[in-house]
């Protein structure tokens, strides 16, 4: 059942935003899950009023993926919208009062989603009077490039490639010793995302790289997020700087 399928792997992903950071010490009262839909934000960011449900689940309301928050926010009626949204992130934002705000980078990132999410933020901000010091920028896909960054499971992480724009890059970078690059594969293992066995075609394609090109997968897992995210530092971007 496709509708139950979908509806299972939202529950999923509400307990890994929860459960997970723990491992990171951070406690469930600091978790938030807001539960908006996949591949929606974009015709939620079109129409702010109205509401956008789920795809695949088969539903327009937000409040069973809200369950586990502990905080009391405007989109706790449950409508999928993009006024909710924004009035959801400028209660998170006035409340928790953040000096930081780490998000995805819009000239890297090319998923809809988070391109959405990004300026979804950044509107939120706007005339709040509490502005976070810092806002930084990652990739979780890379335009056309999704083994970026390239190697192993444990090394460096090369810049990008940037052919064109004149944005000045400023990286921000993060090392990680042995130890947490391990805790940080343990989480990576806890999300249920990442668990399933690639499909064939993707698995032949690596024992043909390996075969030919001597690339190695992870010791961690076989998706590719073990070999991409475990490394020796974290690479972000200085998008905003008080």
């Amino acid at each position: 059942d496709r509708v139950e399928a979908a509806r299972l792997k939202g529950r999923l992903r509400t307990w890994d935003s929860i459960a997970v950071p723990r491992w990171a010490g951070v406690p469930e009262a600091q978790c938030v899950q807001l539960g908006y839909f996949c591949l929606q934000l974009s015709v939620m960011q079109a129409s702010p009023a109205e509401p956008f449900g789920s795809r695949e689940a088969d539903t327009t309301d937000t409040r069973p993926f809200r369950q586990l928050n502990s905080l009391a926010l405007p989109g706790d009626d449950g409508v999928p919208s993009w006024n909710n949204l924004l009035a959801d992130l400028r209660v998170l934002i006035e409340t928790t009062r953040p000096e930081v705000i780490v998000l995805p980078h819009p000239l890297l990132d090319p998923h809809p989603d988070h391109l959405c999410a990004q300026q979804a933020v950044l509107e939120a901000l706007q005339g709040l009077a509490w502005q976070p010091q810092t806002l930084l920028g990652y990739a979780n896909h890379l335009h056309d490039n999704d083994r970026w960054p390239m190697g192993d499971t444990g090394t460096g992480v090369a810049l990008p490639p940037v052919t064109e724009g004149e944005e000045t890059w400023l990286p921000y970078s993060l090392s990680l010793d042995a130890r947490h690059q391990c805790d940080k594969a343990m989480a990576l293992g806890m999300m249920h995302d990442l668990q399933p066995s690639p499909p064939f075609k993707r698995r032949l394609r690596r024992l043909l790289q390996r075969l030919l090109a001597g690339r190695r997968g992870s010791p961690f897992g076989e998706n590719e997020f073990f070999r991409k995210a475990v490394r020796r530092h974290e690479l972000l971007w200085v998008v905003k700087r008080k």
